[in-house]
């Protein structure tokens, strides 16, 4: 039942659409997607789906999000964020300041 639910999620691009609805940049939407799948996949199966029974799983999404992205401490910010920082359309890497390209 959770993997129709998160079909359905992805089929309808919710977390993309509640992504942009908070300005997350382009460069980090498909990541923190990714993020959240493996978090909601990874979470107690019987309140995923209480969750959605009760119209509350994209509040619930939409907290997960919100950690996710501006916590620097979340997984997202330490696979992610901690060593990256975009400038001028590019990213620099914090370790050894060298240029990674990004399209």
């Amino acid at each position: 039942m959770v993997t129709k639910i998160l079909d359905e999620l992805e089929r309808e691009n919710i977390v993309r659409d509640i992504c942009n609805n908070m300005n997350v940049s382009p460069n980090d939407i498909d990541d923190l997607i990714q993020e959240v799948y493996i978090i909601l996949l990874e979470y107690n199966p019987n309140k995923i789906i209480d969750l959605y029974e009760k119209k509350q799983l994209k509040f619930f999404i939409v907290g997960i999000l919100r950690r996710q992205y501006y916590s620097n401490t979340s997984p997202f910010y330490k696979k992610y964020k901690k060593y990256y920082t975009l400038v001028d359309g590019n990213y620099i890497n914090n370790e050894n300041n060298d240029m990674d390209d990004v399209e």
